[in-house]
């Protein structure tokens, strides 16, 4: 939401129930925000990577030099490069569906992005509003009637305190939001290199291995396959 926050409000005539609620106007239009916001849904990203990662399994189909290498030597004693080649062969002829289904999960990260970007925006303007209410606050502190024994003062410098720590409340969330953003744009950002520039260099190198310069296509090939499966890992990195 883009809605104007409440103004700080004149303090004319000072009263202690007044006092103590200062601020509340604004409280409440932050609570209608974040009711009218609901909800932010799961980024998506596991699933982004799995399907990535699929992806990648699939291109090492012709490659059983690449599965055993992964595989390493107790994993190729327990037979898992076995069973990895087994996965990459039945993907392989899939790569059509297993793109389409990686084009999918990115449409949900792309979503999922776009409103924590309209978090963050949310979560800076409720901070920099109550940090207004606190420094208007704080400019008609030292003017209060100090009778009483200054009990107006104490009330309200105790209710700028509660808006202050509202406030920073507000800047960890933004900062929280923008980290989830960063890595949403940066998982994006790799998928698009995957799906636009690599997959497609890859199966032109596949489909000219038969002409004369095999030896050089199939080694182009390879470095493909490999600088995906690299995106792919550096992916899986981030949910560790």
């Amino acid at each position: 939401m883009n809605t104007t926050l409440p103004a700080p409000v004149a303090l004319d005539t000072p009263q202690a129930a007044t006092l103590a609620s200062y601020g509340d106007p604004l409280l409440r239009a932050i609570a209608r925000r974040a009711d009218a916001q609901g909800a932010l849904h799961e980024g998506g990203a596991a699933g982004l990577i799995d399907a990535l990662a699929r992806l990648a399994l699939a291109l090492q189909a012709a490659d059983p030099a690449s599965l055993r290498r992964q595989a390493g030597w107790w994993g190729r004693l327990l037979g898992r490069d076995v069973e990895r080649q087994r996965d990459a062969d039945a993907l392989q002829p899939q790569l059509g569906v297993l793109l389409l289904q990686a084009e999918a999960c990115a449409a949900r990260v792309q979503a999922a992005a776009a409103q924590r970007q309209a978090a963050v925006a949310t979560s800076e303007q409720a901070a920099a509003a109550l940090q207004q209410w606190v420094d208007a606050g704080s400019q008609a502190l030292p003017v209060l009637p100090d009778g009483d024994g200054g009990a107006l003062q104490g009330v309200l410098a105790q209710r700028l305190d509660h808006l202050c720590r509202l406030a920073a409340l507000q800047r960890s969330e933004a900062a929280q939001w923008q980290v989830l953003l960063a890595q949403d744009e940066a998982l994006l950002a790799r998928f698009r290199r995957i799906a636009d520039i690599l997959l497609p260099a890859w199966k032109q190198a596949t489909l000219a291995r038969h002409v004369k310069d095999q030896a050089q296509r199939s080694q182009r090939a390879a470095q493909l396959q490999a600088e995906i499966a690299a995106e792919v890992a550096s992916a899986q990195a981030r949910l560790r």
